[in-house]
This record gives structure tokens, sequence and C-alpha cells, in this order.
């Protein structure tokens, strides 16, 4: 049965966790959740709800903790969970201590929640990549210690800057999602925000190529782990000083970038995946404006002629 509603979303969800695990805490996750967060109609807000709190209640039991409303949804407890998992970003840091701590102070009845806290400040995202930089990445790529490190960071920088995939959406694109048409090449995005980019062509080959070492499986690894494990992992991977931090997120704005440049910007924002033009700002941000004073003539020629897509 697929779910379609958020109730049955919740009743359903099943983690990619061992079976006995889920059966121990899955009834503990649901009931917080339900009662926790306020009724929602969206689909996708339910899966996020209840894949956070998955993820705090399994953190928490490998820390120790019981399996105990007013232990785990502690102040000291969310924020350590928030500060110390490995492999989130900053801003995703920001998002689920703050929905954590919203949950929280609904369901607890003892924890001291009162006392102020240090609030973690959403960054503003770093520049994007050059080109040359970008080649760097992939000439580091099959350099790396191990052979996990070597296909998750061509993944990650080919998916990245060649179709602006997120984090969570590079881990399950399988070979079989990548696919030639004519001379170009696409990636179809599963999950609720489904859709099918073009490879920016400089890029197509190693995509490819990637696609090609998977053997079938996913791009990025097998069997598909958590979202964290692609910030731990490129943690770890050794690259010059100068192409630091390796990010998802810098990755995909190198990727928006150049293509909101290139293309209308309804069309941007459906092969991105955006749901409002919020993230436009940073984008823009991104962009280096080139130092002239005039219009070229073929510039003012295809301005006069634009017209949508």
């Amino acid at each position: 049965m697929t779910p379609r509603t958020p109730e049955e979303i919740i009743e359903l969800y099943a983690p990619n966790m061992p079976e006995r695990e889920w059966d121990e805490i899955g009834p503990f996750v649901r009931d917080v959740v339900r009662r926790g967060f306020a009724p929602t109609q969206v689909a996708r807000v339910a899966t996020s709800r209840i894949g956070i709190v998955t993820s705090l209640v399994r953190w928490a039991l490998e820390q120790g903790l019981p399996l105990d409303v007013e232990q785990i949804l502690h102040p000291a407890t969310v924020n350590r969970y928030a500060v110390t998992l490995p492999g989130l970003s900053d801003a995703t840091r920001c998002t689920r201590r703050a929905t954590l701590t919203t949950l929280s102070r609904r369901i607890t009845r003892t924890a001291p929640w009162e006392p102020p806290r240090e609030v973690l400040r959403y960054p503003r995202p770093t520049m994007p990549y050059s080109g040359t930089q970008v080649s760097q990445l992939l000439w580091w790529a099959p350099r790396q210690r191990s052979a996990v490190r070597r296909q998750g960071l061509a993944a990650v920088v080919a998916i990245g800057v060649g179709a602006g995939l997120r984090a969570a959406e590079m881990l399950n694109v399988r070979a079989s999602d990548v696919r030639r048409r004519g001379e170009h090449v696409i990636v179809a995005v599963r999950g609720s925000r489904a859709r099918q980019v073009p490879v920016r062509p400089e890029y197509a080959a190693a995509v490819l190529e990637v696609a090609e070492r998977a053997g079938g499986g996913h791009l990025f690894r097998d069997p598909v782990p958590r979202v964290e494990f692609v910030g731990l992992l490129l943690g770890r991977c050794e690259v010059p000083a100068g192409l630091e931090p390796v990010t998802a997120s810098r990755l995909r704005l190198t990727w928006e970038v150049a293509m909101v440049q290139a293309v209308p910007l309804p069309v941007f924002m459906r092969m991105s995946g955006l749901t409002s033009p919020a993230r436009l700002s940073d984008v823009l941000c991104g962009i280096t404006q080139r130092k002239r004073r005039w219009w070229t003539r073929a510039e003012l020629d295809a301005l006069a002629q634009a017209v949508p897509w």
C-alpha cells in the first residue's frame, strides 16, 4: 500500500534501518509525532517530521538514553543532537533544532525548556566553484584512499555541478536513472520533487562514468545510507585546501548560478525543484558581474526578441 495521506505516511513509515530496531522505536516515534505536531495536510511535511524524530530517537538510544520523552526531548539532548550529529550542513542543523524545539515544548512536562539558548545562525552560502576548481575535484576523486570515497566524491561532484541535485536526491539516483537522449544526458530525480534534469554538457561524460561504475546500483553507494553520510564522507575526502569546504550545497550552488543565467526563470525553478523564490537571493549573490558598460548589439537583438518558453 502506498501512503497517500499524512496519517498513512506516519502509520506506514519505514526508515532505512533494521526491522527489529524500528519495531522497538516505531510506536514511540509515531506517538511523539502525533502528539507533538500540529495537524498537516501536506504529505511532504509529515514525511519530514517523522524522519527528523526518527533520527533523534535513534541517535539518543545510541547515546545510551532510555526510550523516555522527558530525556530524549530534553533541551540538552536536542541541542547536542543538532550540534554533534555528523554529516549535517549548518542550515540543516538550524532547521532540525528549531523543529525539535517546537515539538519538545509541546510534549514535555518537566524538561527545562525556558532558559535561553544560543542561536544557530543560518549561514550564507559559500561562493560557487569555478570550472577549473570543478575539474580539480574530478581529478582528485579517483585518487581517494578508499573505493567508497572515490565513488562518493565522483558522484557528488558530477551530479552536483552537472544536474544540481540535493544531497538526499543524490543518494537515491540509480544507474538506470541516468539516460541518454540523443546527444544529451538526462538524470531522473526520484522523491517528492521528482523531475528530469538535463546534465550540463561539460559534465555529461563524468555523470555517465559514475553511472557505469555503479554497475546498476546507486551512484553514491549501496546500500543507501542516511543523508548525513554525504557530508561525513566529503569531510574525509583529501582535496587541496583551496577547494574546501566540499559540500553538496556548494556543488548545487555552482549549478544554480550557471543555470539561472542560462534558462528562463520558470524553467530554472522546475529543473531545480524549488517551490518558492526565497532561495533566489542566495543564488544571485553568487553571480559574478561582468565589468563592462554597454549592451552589445547581439544582446539587444536577443532581448528584443525574447519570448516565454
